[in-house]
C-alpha cells in the first residue's frame, strides 16, 4: 500500500476524473492519472509503466484501465496512515502527492529512509501493482499476504540499483526459505524487512513466473514457499 500496454486512448477516456482534477491518460500504459499537476502526472506515468513493464514479464497485465487519484489530504488504510492506497470496491487507487506528502509532519520515511522523489517511484509501482494483482486474480480478496509479496517486489524492482542494495543492507535479512510461511502480521510489523525478504526470494527463483502464478491463484491469508 503504503507504495504505459497497449489499450486504446479512449478506452481510458470514459472514466470521471475528480471535481477540480484533470484526467492525464498515459502514453504506452493503459493508466488514467487524475491531477492538476501535469509535471506529476508525467512522473506517475513513468512509475506506472516501470512497474506495469516489470509485471508483464510474469504475465501480470492490466485486464482493464488502472485509474489513479492524486490527491492532497493524508490518507488512511485500516486506520493507519498511508501514502498510497487500493480500494479493491471501486478498483482506483489514491495517492498522496509529493508535495502532500513533503508537508507530512514527521516527514515519513521508506524501508528504513527518508522518503524523496525516488521513494515516491516505489509508491507508485506499489500500488499499480495491487491494482494489477486485483484484476488477474480470482483470489484477491483472500490473498492479501500474496499481493503484499508482489506489491514489495515491484516496488523494489522500480527502485535504482544502489539505493537497492542500501535498503537490502539496512533490512539484514535473508530471503524466505523452503517451508517458511510468509504472513500479513509479519508484513505489519517489519515491512521493511518483509519487502526484502520477498526481493531476496523472488530474484533467486528459477522460475519466477510459475510464483506468480501460484500468488495470484493463492485461496489462504498466508504464503507457503515451496
Amino acid at each position: 500500500m503504503l507504495l504505459k500496454s497497449r489499450i486504446l486512448p479512449a478506452l481510458l477516456a470514459g472514466f470521471l476524473a475528480p471535481a477540480a482534477a484533470q484526467a492525464n491518460l498515459c502514453v504506452d500504459v493503459p493508466v488514467q492519472i487524475n491531477s492538476q499537476d501535469r509535471v506529476l502526472s508525467d512522473e506517475v506515468c513513468a512509475a506506472a509503466s516501470a512497474a506495469l513493464r516489470f509485471l508483464s514479464q510474469y504475465g501480470v497485465v492490466p485486464a482493464s484501465p488502472i485509474v489513479i487519484d492524486v490527491v492532497e489530504a493524508p490518507l488512511e488504510h485500516y486506520g493507519y496512515r498511508a501514502l498510497g492506497s487500493f480500494d479493491a470496491g471501486t478498483g482506483r487507487i489514491s495517492l498522496m502527492s509529493q508535495q502532500a506528502i513533503d508537508r507530512l509532519d514527521p516527514v515519513p520515511a521508506m524501508y528504513g529512509l527518508p522518503f524523496d522523489r525516488i521513494h515516491y517511484r516505489g509508491a507508485v509501482a506499489h500500488e499499480v501493482a495491487h491494482a494489477a494483482f486485483h484484476q488477474n486474480s480470482p483470489n484477491a480478496q483472500l490473498a492479501n499476504t500474496a499481493q503484499e509479496y508482489l506489491a514489495h517486489v515491484t516496488q523494489m524492482a522500480v527502485l535504482p540499483p544502489e539505493l537497492r542494495v542500501r535498503v537490502i543492507e539496512l533490512a539484514a535479512v535473508s530471503a524466505w526459505e523452503s517451508g517458511d510461511t510468509i504472513s500479513e502480521i509479519y508484513m505489519a510489523l517489519a515491512p521493511e524487512k518483509f519487502a526484502v525478504k520477498s526481493w531476496l526470494h523472488f530474484s533467486q527463483l528459477d522460475d519466477p513466473t510459475a510464483f506468480v502464478d501460484m500468488l495470484l491463484n493463492i485461496k489462504w491469508f498466508y504464503v507457503h514457499v515451496p
